[in-house]
């Protein structure tokens, strides 16, 4: 695989071969021990990245044993389903609202571990114990966590040297990202939001989301920096705000710019005026949320933000990326579809920045 550029950089540069065994036991993000079993045939995963995770991590979905719900969505309307089709058949029912454990349903998956999110109290992990069963629990915050997200499932899939790979990969892209746009003044740095909800009322992404570290790191300026976390905001704290870019969520099917577009009460927005309001790439996974595909969301988040600084090349970049994660070439077709051209292509710069350009 050729360098992917100053804003990516390749695996196979980052380590060489290295083997695939079983960690015997792994320190997990709650600074807690976890044995391993010596046989890992069967894994659950109730974080919903983490099921895509696991099929870049192992390259097939053939141990995965269960799933959450929402995960369905990256079958559904994203690439997971048609890199991975025989998952779509995998039981959702592993837990309920708010992550809490379906603990028959996780019996009946006859999964050798779990991996479960850890700083959402003992409430959640606590039940899947009581079945005797291993768990590996995650923290969620600033998209860097997904680094040692990782590193943890390749150690329980017994694919340290993959994970460790693909973990080096994602640090040192990020770093990149970071390092670029650190160079940028602030005059220029855009004013950005992230709406997670925008039909069912409006809710921002505030301090201590990944999305407001991800818009940071790449150059822009989050208008909601000042709220803490997911807040409910209306059209007039928007409005107030100003954003010159509104990142739409992957959360609400069929939302798309042009709802915003057409909101009489939004008609004021620099974003709306500019024409620069995007919805986030869907491809294995989410763009919004942290993934081992965060590196193309920076990259992403780069190019629309300062279009004029944006590195050529970027659906080669995506490319590469989705033959080392999944071992899978996108069709341009496939591109277009997981860059969401349909939607997004008449917002300001999106087709010049993203398109194909053999056809145009």
């Amino acid at each position: 695989m050729r360098s992917l550029g100053c804003l990516f950089v390749s695996p196979t540069l980052l380590l060489g071969a290295m083997s695939n065994t079983h960690a015997g036991s792994v320190v997990d993000q709650m600074g807690r021990t976890v044995s391993i079993p010596e046989r890992v045939e069967r894994v659950a995963v109730i974080p919903i990245p983490i099921a895509s995770m696991v099929m870049a991590v192992d390259g097939s979905a053939a141990r995965l044993a269960g799933m959450h719900g929402a995960s369905r969505a990256d079958f559904e309307l994203g690439m997971l389903g048609r890199m991975f089709p025989e998952a779509a058949r995998l039981p959702t029912q592993v837990s309920g609202e708010g992550f809490v454990p379906n603990v028959e349903a996780l019996a009946a998956t006859r999964a050798d571990l779990v991996i479960q999110w850890g700083d959402r109290g003992d409430d959640i992990v606590r039940p899947i114990r009581g079945l005797g069963l291993p768990v590996v629990t995650l923290r969620y915050g600033d998209s860097s966590l997904a680094a040692g997200w990782l590193r943890l499932v390749g150690a329980a899939l017994g694919k340290t040297g993959r994970g460790e790979t693909l973990a080096q990969w994602f640090e040192a892209s990020r770093a990149a990202t970071g390092k670029r746009a650190a160079s940028i003044p602030d005059a220029e740095r855009p004013r950005v939001v992230y709406l997670q909800r925008a039909r069912s009322g409006l809710r921002a992404a505030g301090k201590g989301t990944s999305m407001d570290g991800d818009i940071r790191l790449s150059g822009g300026i989050n208008v909601a920096a000042g709220v803490p976390g997911f807040a409910q905001i209306d059209a007039e704290q928007l409005l107030a705000w100003n954003p010159q870019i509104v990142l739409l969520n992957n959360f609400e099917p069929g939302l798309a710019p042009a709802d915003l577009y057409r909101d009489p009460r939004l008609q004021g927005l620099a974003a709306v005026r500019d024409r620069r309001i995007y919805s986030y790439p869907h491809g294995g996974f989410r763009w919004d949320p942290p993934s081992q595909e965060t590196p193309l969301t920076l990259d992403w988040l780069s190019s629309v933000f300062h279009p004029q600084r944006a590195v050529p090349g970027f659906r080669v970049r995506v490319s590469e990326a989705y033959r080392m994660l999944y071992g899978y070439t996108l069709s341009e077709r496939d591109t277009d579809e997981l860059l969401k051209l349909g939607i997004n292509g008449d917002s300001a710069h999106y087709r010049a920045l993203f398109g194909n350009e053999v056809k145009r």
